[in-house]
């Protein structure tokens, strides 16, 4: 038992910590564009934010009783996703290094009759290619769920998921409509993005690839193209929460307002049972520099947290020196980054930037961590959450897009660092383009500093054992339809 318990910790942290364990799912974005919003009032001038185009002006272009019927109404495509990934860990031969081949399928139908109306499905189908079926029920894998970094146990393999399945229409050609499970994210940052309140899980900040499911909710959007603003406002159903009646539903909205080359975004979150959230971020150009920063705020905290005993069991060894409870005061998260571009040819770029975030939940002794992952084994529970244990965090980045004549290659060399119990991780991902539809992608990423932090994260603790990780490695192919 304690050596099958050590196996699946060991798991945990190659496919629950490891940056590369949850790679994207197809984007709405990458498939067929970004929703269309109000363009901008401010004229568009680097390094000022993104503009964005209005759904209003794309579909008032001409006024029609009936909108005209496409000759192609319906789309289809998908996505396949082959991986293999492994870690070399302190004092262990390479033939026992752990080794996973976590394949991904997604399939969309995409049905836009008119100008007015459109209903998109994409469903995924999740296969480890290291793993036999016969082994499907046996608790020593953990599920690849896209970066949530929470080590659920997966029981099935291969594993059916839902992404997103939702009909958008219009009202009057004056306020858009969204219904059904979907993906919205709120904030600017890179790495980390506590305001992203409609996704139930983080995202991994260094994945190519976001493979989180979508959420289902409806949402209705506001545009006021005159002078650039936008405003949402949700409904939404968390399948974290208890479901089957009306107080499972929760409700937000949103406001992106315009201000010269500065763009602000107020947001909250409310739901029965859990306390409210508000975000705030900013982002804007400042001389060469887009800068950034987003902040939430909220009571307590829905992962369950860990503190020292007053009064430990000794019987129950490091289990009995902690407790559970929940903060009665304010959990602020707060990121703030820059990012510089430089052009250094007519056809050639590069990127740099930086970004830092704070975590008042976050914990500051790394000798809590083992008992975290325990208590998360042993009750289901997130209490492990990768990138957002620590109390303060700091990462770099290197974006090399299409070097020279390289243009269908792209370097991202990537730092991030826990300082609170000082351990980090540097990984350089490659990928390249290879006959137009099939892409190679291949990342090295080096573990470094305390022993025992989160990203060394090697233990001894009752018996158990788990070597300290040293290199990822892992390489994958991707075709896209």
């Amino acid at each position: 038992m304690k050596a099958l318990a050590a196996r699946t910790l060991a798991a945990a942290l190659l496919l629950g910590a490891g940056p590369a364990a949850a790679q994207d799912r197809p984007s709405e974005a990458d498939i067929f564009g970004q929703e269309p919003e109000a363009p901008k009032k401010a004229p568009p001038a680097p390094p000022a934010p993104a503009q964005r185009q209005s759904e209003a002006a794309v579909l008032s272009g001409e006024a029609a009783e009936s909108p005209a019927l496409k000759k192609d109404p319906l789309q289809i495509g998908g996505l396949l996703y082959l991986r293999a990934l492994t870690e070399w860990q302190d004092g262990v031969p390479p033939a026992a290094w752990p080794l996973s081949a976590p394949a991904l399928v997604d399939g969309y139908l995409d049905a836009r009759p008119n100008d007015r109306v459109r209903g998109f499905l994409l469903a995924r189908l999740q296969y480890d290619l290291a793993r036999s079926r016969s082994d499907a029920s046996t608790p020593s894998q953990i599920a690849d769920l896209g970066g949530t970094g929470t080590a659920f146990l997966q029981t099935q393999n291969p594993r059916m998921l839902l992404d997103q399945l939702w009909i958008r229409f219009d009202v009057g050609r004056t306020a858009f409509v969204t219904a059904g499970k979907q993906h919205v994210k709120w904030g600017v940052g890179r790495f980390w993005n506590p305001t992203d309140f409609l996704h139930p899980a983080p995202k991994d900040p260094l994945a190519l690839f976001d493979a989180r499911t979508g959420l289902t909710m409806v949402k209705l959007h506001l545009p006021w193209e005159k002078q650039g603003w936008n405003f949402y406002g949700v409904g939404y159903f968390d399948d974290t929460q208890p479901a089957g009646t009306l107080g499972s539903l929760g409700g937000g909205a949103r406001a992106e307002v315009v201000l010269g080359t500065a763009e602000l975004g107020l947001d909250a979150v409310a739901q029965k049972g859990r306390d409210a959230r508000f975000g705030v971020d900013l982002s804007a150009g400042i001389w060469e520099l887009d800068v950034h920063a987003e902040a939430a705020l909220r009571r307590g905290s829905d992962a369950p947290l860990l503190r020292p005993l007053a009064s430990p069991d000794p019987a129950q060894g490091i289990l009995g020196e902690y407790e559970t409870y929940q903060p009665t005061g304010f959990a602020p998260q707060a990121v703030a980054g820059v990012t510089w571009s430089w052009k250094y040819s007519d056809e050639d770029s590069l990127m740099l930037g930086a970004e830092y975030f704070y975590n008042r939940n976050g914990y500051q002794d790394p000798r809590v961590y083992p008992v975290l992952l325990y208590r998360q084994f042993a009750e289901g529970r997130p209490y492990f959450t990768p990138f957002y244990l620590g109390r303060h965090y700091a990462g770099v980045f290197l974006h090399f897009p299409k070097p020279g004549s390289w243009n269908d290659t792209t370097f991202i060399l990537s730092t991030i660092g826990n300082l609170s119990d000082r351990s980090y991780l540097t990984r350089l991902d490659y990928t390249v383009l290879l006959l137009t539809y099939l892409q190679l992608e291949a990342y090295a990423a080096v573990r470094y500093g305390t022993l025992g932090g989160e990203f060394r994260m090697g233990f001894d603790v009752q018996g158990l054992h788990v070597p300290a990780p040293v290199l990822d490695l892992g390489v994958a192919l991707r075709v896209s339809l």
